[in-house]
């Protein structure tokens, strides 16, 4: 009973690799790639997971939470990919919670973003971890992120899942795909991409 169990369980996994493999066959690598799915769901797990498997350089960023940076505060910060940056007052986009004084944000995200996204020497990968509703007002960001889809370095991202013009311009992008990252397929997504 057990190895029948096993077996058929085997064989279910067996046929969403070949499903998702059968899904990327068709993808074009010169494309960009985005993915997208619940918080907290490992999309940047995966992201990471792949850049460990591939050949740099890599440019772009990451976005990543902090308790340590403010006293009691939740902080949210921009960190360039391949930069051996910490979480700190120079890299700050937001606080979490706080009231939100959005021109501040965008001149936040113009400043640091277009950073992380000017092209370096032999960078082969841009990483967008992630893009979300933020980045709406932030005009010189959203120009560098559009001027990147259409340039030659292939992207791997995230988008967020939020109701916003930026987000949904990217996402109908004709050189974009978008993943869906869900707790059954995020580990064969890991041997499939």
């Amino acid at each position: 009973m057990c190895q029948t169990l096993g077996g058929q369980m085997h064989k279910t996994i067996a046929a969403k690799r070949r499903l998702l493999i059968t899904e990327f066959r068709g993808f074009d690598m010169t494309k960009h790639l985005f993915l997208t799915g619940e918080k907290g769901i490992g999309k940047s797990t995966l992201i990471k997971a792949l850049l460990k498997r591939s050949p740099g350089p890599f440019g772009g960023f990451f976005t990543v939470k902090s308790a340590g940076v403010l006293s009691g505060q939740i902080t949210v910060h921009l960190l360039r990919v391949g930069m051996q940056d910490s979480p700190c007052a120079d890299n700050l986009l937001f606080c979490c919670g706080a009231q939100k004084d959005q021109a501040s944000i965008a001149a936040r995200f113009n400043a640091l973003g277009c950073a992380a996204l000017t092209p370096r020497p032999g960078v082969r990968l841009l990483v967008m971890d992630e893009i979300g509703p933020h980045e709406e007002e932030a005009v010189d960001f959203r120009q560098a992120v559009l001027a990147a889809l259409n340039g030659p370095v292939q992207i791997l991202g995230v988008l967020q899942r939020a109701e916003s013009s930026f987000l949904h311009q990217i996402a109908t992008h004709p050189n974009v795909r978008i993943v869906t990252v869900t707790a059954a397929n995020r580990d064969i997504l890991a041997s499939a991409l």
